[in-house]
């Protein structure tokens, strides 16, 4: 048991601090001592007296009795969060429940996605710290209308008739008819939006999708005692406007649009959406955790419960990073090239050659030539005639040109499937090299040997890896 003053170590009983002589009411008065990241347990508040788990009520400003030993323990962070959550009037919220075990596996999921990681990351890694943030925030049930305008259009089709004496003329015109028409859209979404500024990026990321059957009433909603809660600094309207309005009146043009999507019309006009919106102020919970790699530090921020989660910058490989680029850049050219013969057209080549009077330079056999040179002069023998012979001259110049674009095309696929396969290999390289770090966060999951650091303990868990 400690002193509430100066910290020092009470007596059991004692009326008074022996190191300030502050009193101590002759029960026991719980401090928190500064929390020691290796033994962090996020939800537990304990009474000093008998160790159960305290209950922390949102507007306490009193020390909280003990309901096994009746103990009167002060929390002084848990009260400064509770004071906080009354002033902005919070409602519900998300609490820091994820273990670490979950924690541990959404880092390795982490480390796992990048393919240019170092491969002794796993090894020479270390989790130095885990950072706990209750942030406030806003969660809207909007409700919106708005009235649009446009014009719609109508076909109309009418027959003219006219006589010219021996027949009658007849013929269709049609003509579009725009009738102004309106129309009303109406949305319901719910939307999240931040309370606190400094937060408001990681907030959004970290809640995208928030249910609000998760959230947990504030009477139930647990403070950890090394929590740090940032108080509100984005009013309500603001948050509203900045957030909400522009989700929901996207929403509503979509659905303004669809309603008419079937319909010929021009002159599309919103008139104003008319939102209306329930608001519940929530806390948040949310972890940041620290690691180091090779003297530098790196960050990850996770939701209340751990599922989701992000990070701005992960350890990088100079080296595997350089190859990876060569690799696409190998690919690109490759891609390039297939590309480039896909765009040729046979008759080019073929107009080319028949103008500098090499007709059959581009055949690729003599078989090819000598059946060209018989049937032009059997077109000549068996016509005998200026006709017979240009007919015969006109079908082998069709004959050629027809030989050469089927050949042409022919050899163009070919080099075309050979470029493509050259492409194919280098992209099945390029993923077999990114695939070597799933590889070793695999081989590091078999081990169940937890990374460096704080989560040493979660060795031997299955559900840490």
């Amino acid at each position: 048991m400690f002193c509430s003053g100066c910290g020092s170590k009470l007596q059991e009983g004692v009326a008074f601090c022996s190191g300030c002589g502050a009193k101590t009411g002759g029960g026991g008065i719980a401090v928190v001592a500064p929390p020691q990241t290796e033994t962090l347990k996020v939800r537990d508040f304990r009474c000093n007296g008998c160790g159960s788990p305290l209950k922390i009520p949102p507007n306490s400003n009193a020390p909280v009795k003990c309901p096994s030993c009746k103990t009167e323990c002060v929390i002084e962070r848990a009260i400064k969060n509770a004071e906080i959550a009354a002033k902005e009037n919070i409602e519900s919220g998300i609490s820091l429940s994820a273990t670490p075990e979950t924690l541990h596996k959404k880092l390795i999921s982490f480390l796992s996605e990048s393919p240019d990681i170092p491969l002794d990351v796993f090894e020479q890694l270390e989790v130095i710290r885990e950072e706990h943030y209750c942030v406030p925030a806003y969660f809207f049930h909007c409700s919106g209308q708005e009235s649009f305008n446009y014009e719609a259009g109508n076909d109309r089709s009418q027959v003219y008739t006219k006589d010219l004496g021996d027949r009658v003329e007849t013929w269709e015109r049609t003509t579009t008819e725009w009738t102004p028409s309106s129309g009303t859209a109406s949305v319901t979404k719910s939307i999240l939006a931040p309370g606190n500024r400094s937060m408001a990026k990681n907030t959004v990321k970290l809640y995208p999708n928030l249910n609000p059957k998760n959230l947990i009433d504030i009477e139930d909603l647990i403070f950890t005692a090394d929590v740090q809660t940032l108080k509100s600094d984005i009013p309500l309207s603001a948050a509203f406007n900045e957030y909400a309005v522009p989700i929901v009146e996207v929403a509503l043009r979509e659905k303004a649009e669809k309603a008419i999507s079937k319909q010929q019309t021009t002159g599309f006009t919103l008139g104003g959406a008319n939102i209306q919106k329930e608001t519940i102020r929530i806390f948040l919970g949310l972890y940041r955790i620290v690691y180091t790699y090779r003297s530098k530090e790196y960050e990850v921020w996770l939701s209340g419960d751990g599922a989701n989660g992000f990070y701005e910058e992960l350890p990088k490989c100079a080296d595997r990073q350089k190859t990876i680029e060569q690799y696409k850049k190998e690919i690109e050219e490759k891609q390039q090239k297939v590309n480039f013969i896909s765009d040729k057209d046979p008759y080019d080549s073929i107009a080319a050659r028949i103008v500098l009077f090499d007709p059959f330079g581009w055949l690729p056999s003599w078989e090819d030539k000598t059946i060209i040179v018989v049937s032009l002069v059997l077109g000549i023998l068996l016509f005998w005639t200026v006709i017979g012979a240009i007919l015969a001259i006109i079908a082998t110049i069709a004959l050629i040109i027809g030989s050469g674009v089927k050949r042409e095309n022919e050899k163009y696929d070919y080099q075309r499937k050979v470029a493509q396969k050259e492409v194919d290999k280098s992209k099945k390289e390029l993923e077999n090299y990114e695939a070597s770090t799933a590889t070793f966060a695999q081989n590091f999951r078999r081990r169940k040997q937890a990374l460096r650091g704080i989560y040493q303990d979660v060795s031997d868990d299955a559900s840490a890896f």
